[in-house]
C-alpha cells in the first residue's frame, strides 16, 4: 500500500504512515486517535492515553437495559453535562422487580462512582431477599438495603480530608405480592401512572419541599430562591443523619406504569398532570417499556437536556386476579 499524502511504501496493515504520520487505514482500527496512537491506547473515558485528546465518548453517556418489553431503563448524559452522573439497575425474579435510580451530586467529587455503587449495592440486597424468599417486611428490606449501600458508599471513600466525597440520591421501588414498595434520599423520584393519572409516591428531600411543607413559604415563593433545588439528604460520608431513607408501600392490582426517574426528566413535567401526559405521549399506541424511556429521554434532551437523565419503566401488568390484594 503507498501512503496518499507523501507516497512512502506502507505494510498493508498499517493504520498510519510512519513517514508522514497520516491515517491511510480507517477501517483496520477506527477507534485509533489520529495522533497515532491505536484503539488499545484509549482509556475507558475515550481519552487517548498519549495526546490526551478525546476519541470518543465514554459508553455510559448513555445505559439501556432491557428486561422484557414490560421494563426497560434508559440512563442518558443529557445535552449540557460534560458525563453521565447517575446510574441504573433493573432486575427480575420470577414475576417480582427491583428498580434503582441514583443522581450523583455534580458537587461532589466522582459521583458517578458514588452512584454506580448504590445502584449495584440496593440492587443486590434486594433481589437477593426475592430470590431467597425474604421480602415480607418490604418497607424495612428497603430501610436496609440502602443503610448498607450508605454505609458502602461511606467505606470506599472515607470523608477524612475530603470535604466533597463522592455522594448520589437514590429511589428504588421493589415490586413483590402485589405491592409497589419505594425508598427514597433526595430528589429522585417514583410515581405510579394509571387511568386515574399520576401520584407521586415520593416527595423530595429538598430546601425547596421543607419550607413548603413547613408553612415558611409558599411554593410559588420558594420556587424563585436560589437555594429551591438543593437537597437536604443524599448518600455519602458526608452525609451524616442526612443519609436517612423516608419508605411508601402501595397495592398494585391493576395495570399502570411504575416510573423512577431523576430530576433531569421531573424538571420538565413537575406535577402529577403533567408526567400524566407526557407518559401517555411517551407509551405511545402500545409502546414496550424501552420505547417509552427512550421517549421520555428524548423529550427531555428535546426541552435543553440540561442535566443527565434517568428513566426506567415498569408497564405492570397483575399476574393474576387471585393473587390480587386490596388495602
Amino acid at each position: 500500500m503507498q501512503c496518499p499524502q507523501c507516497a512512502a511504501d506502507i505494510p498493508d496493515d498499517d493504520i498510519f504512515c510512519e513517514a508522514c504520520g497520516v491515517r491511510v487505514n480507517t477501517e483496520a482500527d477506527p477507534a485509533a486517535c489520529s495522533c497515532g496512537a491505536r484503539s488499545t491506547e484509549i482509556d475507558d473515558d475515550g481519552f487517548c492515553t498519549r495526546c490526551g485528546k478525546r476519541v470518543r465518548r465514554p459508553a455510559s453517556d448513555r445505559i439501556e437495559i432491557t428486561l422484557s418489553p414490560l421494563c426497560a431503563a434508559v440512563c442518558d448524559r443529557g445535552k449540557r453535562h460534560a458525563r453521565n452522573e447517575d446510574r441504573a439497575g433493573a432486575l427480575q425474579v420470577g414475576n417480582s422487580y427491583a428498580l434503582v435510580a441514583c443522581d450523583g451530586v455534580s458537587a461532589s467529587r466522582e459521583s458517578e462512582l458514588a452512584s454506580g455503587a448504590v445502584v449495584a449495592s440496593v440492587s443486590e440486597s434486594l433481589s437477593r431477599a426475592l430470590s431467597e424468599g425474604q421480602a415480607h417486611d418490604a418497607q424495612a428490606l428497603m430501610r436496609d438495603a440502602i443503610a448498607a449501600a450508605a454505609a458502602l458508599l461511606a467505606a470506599q471513600a472515607p470523608h477524612e480530608g475530603d470535604d466533597n466525597p463522592p455522594s448520589t440520591t437514590v429511589a428504588a421501588a421493589l415490586v413483590a405480592d402485589g405491592y409497589a414498595t419505594v425508598g427514597w434520599v433526595g430528589d429522585s423520584r417514583v410515581y405510579w401512572i394509571n387511568r386515574d393519572g399520576a401520584r407521586q409516591l415520593t416527595s423530595d428531600h429538598s430546601w425547596m419541599n421543607d419550607v413548603v411543607s413547613a408553612g415558611k413559604m409558599t411554593a410559588e415563593e420558594a420556587g424563585k430562591a436560589r437555594e429551591a433545588h438543593a437537597i437536604t439528604r443524599w448518600l455519602g460520608a458526608d452525609a451524616g443523619e442526612n443519609a436517612a431513607p423516608d419508605t411508601a408501600r402501595i397495592p398494585v392490582n391493576e395495570e399502570g406504569v411504575l416510573l423512577l426517574c431523576t430530576d433531569g426528566l421531573w424538571n420538565y413535567a413537575p406535577t402529577p398532570e403533567e408526567m400524566t401526559r407526557l407518559i401517555h405521549e411517551a407509551n405511545g399506541e402500545d409502546g414496550d417499556a424501552l420505547t417509552t424511556a427512550r421517549n421520555l429521554v428524548h423529550f427531555a434532551n428535546e426541552k435543553g437536556g440540561q442535566d443527565n437523565i434517568t428513566a426506567i419503566v415498569l408497564r405492570w401488568k397483575p399476574p393474576a386476579e387471585e393473587d390480587q390484594v386490596t388495602e
